[in-house]
Formats: C-alpha cells, structure tokens, sequence
C-alpha cells in the first residue's frame, strides 16, 4: 500500500478523533467517508477499531464521570437493535432502512430545537440504544440516537457516557465483523499503522477542550446528528437516481 494512502487514511482519523474528543462523537461521521474514498478496505473494520482505542482512551480520560447503571439501558438496548436489523435486511434493503433512520434522526433533531427535551430514562436509553443498533448495522453510524438523548448533560458526563457505549458498541461490531470475515490481521495490521496520530491528536484534543462551552457541544451534536441524518437520507436516495 501506498505511503501516501496511509497518511490521508491516519489524517482522516486524527480529524475524526479530535472532534470525537471535543464533542463525544463524530468520528465515524468525519472520517469513515474519507477514508472509504483512499482506502474502502478499511471501511469499516479498520475505522471501527481506531473508534474502539478512541473510545477507551476517553472512556479512562472521563472515569470520574462515568455511571454504568445509567447506560446499562442502552447497552441491552444495543444487542436487539443490531440483531432485529440484520433480520429485516433480509426482508427489505439497506437503504430503504436507512432512508427511514435517516429521516428518524433529522425528525429528533427538530424536536431538540423545540422547547421539547429528550430526559435519560432508562426507557429513553432503551430505545437510543436500539435504535443506534439498527443505525450502526445499516449505515455504520449509530452515534445520533445516543447523542440527542445524553444531549443535555453536561460536557464531561455527556463524554464520559458515550466513550463507555462506543466501547460496548466497536467491541460488538468487531466480533460481528471478524465472525464475516471483514476484520482479519491485515485489517488489524494497518490499523495500528495508522493509530499513533488519532492517538496523539485525541492527546491534543484534551488540551484545548476546556475552551469549549457545554452548549457549543450541544449545537455540535445537532448538527453532526443533522449531517448523520442527511447522509443516512442520500444513502437511502441514492440508488433510485442511478
């Protein structure tokens, strides 16, 4: 592989990790549609593993912050929203799916700039939880649902919280991913080759974010939700223009 590929590949993902670790997600968002277009291999098993370090290096940044039993909901949440997704793939396509979701997240979206707020229960996180399942199954992003639930929490708890699902979350993809044969050793060794910049960026990310106000987080979420949801919507839409 060419040296040049790896570094567009490894810039990519700084961008991805700087912006993960300043807001609490968006790497996926940022990165994996670059990536793809140097380097489709790495999409997604190669992204999905620099999200999982990514998201145990905020996971020990954010431990003070961290409650387990407040996501314990989205965590069994997640399980049946990625399994019910792989059976109604085989029932209607993926873009028809994604097209509905997409349209879901920019629908929340809306409601958020309402007066309306979306409160953490447990049932709010079930279904957060299922949802971004079935997002991450059809479209590789399943961070929205998540993020406009938590979306009112503070920076810190709102970080901390989501670097704890995204953990939950990679480690799941990847078994899924390794059991169909898309993450291998050769997966495995190139993302280690490019894993010491969004490590160094993810470093450089904890020294400015406390310039950040918690709701300039807020207003990054909504529109990287709102980016999320488009391309979800062109993933969906795309197939009947050609």
């Amino acid at each position: 592989m060419e040296t040049s590929t790896l570094i567009y590949c490894a810039l990519a993902l700084s961008a991805g990790c700087f912006v993960q670790s300043t807001v609490g997600f968006g790497m996926a968002i940022v990165a994996a549609p670059i990536v793809y277009f140097y380097e489709p291999r790495f999409v997604p098993g190669v992204v999905t593993f620099v999200g999982l370090i990514l998201a145990l290096i905020n996971m020990w940044q954010y431990r003070r912050m961290i409650s387990f039993t407040g996501m314990s909901a989205a965590f069994v949440g997640r399980v049946p929203g990625t399994i019910v997704a792989g059976w109604i793939l085989v029932y209607i396509s993926a873009e028809h799916l994604a097209l509905i979701l997409g349209a879901g997240v920019l629908l929340a979206v809306l409601i958020s700039l309402s007066k309306v707020r979306f409160k953490p229960t447990p049932k709010a996180l079930f279904v957060a939880g299922f949802t971004s399942g079935l997002m991450g199954t059809t479209t590789s992003i399943g961070g929205p649902p998540m993020a406009l639930v938590l979306q009112h929490a503070e920076a810190g708890k709102l970080r901390a919280n989501l670097a704890v699902y995204f953990v939950f979350s990679c480690v799941l993809s990847l078994v899924a991913l390794s059991a169909t044969g898309h993450f291998s050793l050769w997966h495995l060794k190139y993302a280690l080759i490019v894993l010491p910049a969004p490590i160094l960026t993810t470093l450089l990310a904890y020294k400015v974010q406390h310039l950040i106000k918690t709701e300039w987080v807020r207003y990054a979420l909504l529109v990287l939700c709102t980016f999320a949801g488009m391309a979800a919507m062109w993933q969906g839409l795309s197939p009947m223009w050609t």
